[in-house]
């Protein structure tokens, strides 16, 4: 076989195999960033949650405050870290997490 040929082969070869490891490097990377995403979206949902839950037992305990002189966030709060065995860090709070970012 003519040795430019050989040479012609071989450079076809080397150019598609770029093209192929280019186009997988950039499909990892890309995969890579939407699932970035997908998780910071959630993280940002679940803090959103958060601080409506936080806002929803804030009106309760106005609400109690206002009926009985008390509002039981304490007791409300030990009840629940007693009934599921675990507490609240207050990490993911809305201001805590704007502090973070």
């Amino acid at each position: 076989m003519d040795p430019q040929i050989i040479s012609s082969i071989i450079i076809g070869t080397s150019t598609v195999t770029a093209t192929i490891l280019g186009s997988a490097t950039a499909l990892l990377i890309g995969r890579k960033i939407s699932q970035r995403q997908n998780i910071e979206e959630d993280l940002n949902q679940a803090v959103r949650d958060i601080h409506f839950l936080m806002e929803v037992e804030e009106t309760h305990c106005e609400r109690n405050k206002a009926r009985e002189n008390e509002s039981f966030k304490v007791r409300t709060r030990s009840a629940a870290r007693e009934k599921l065995g675990a507490d609240f860090s207050g990490r993911f709070t809305p201001g805590n997490w704007k502090a973070e970012l």
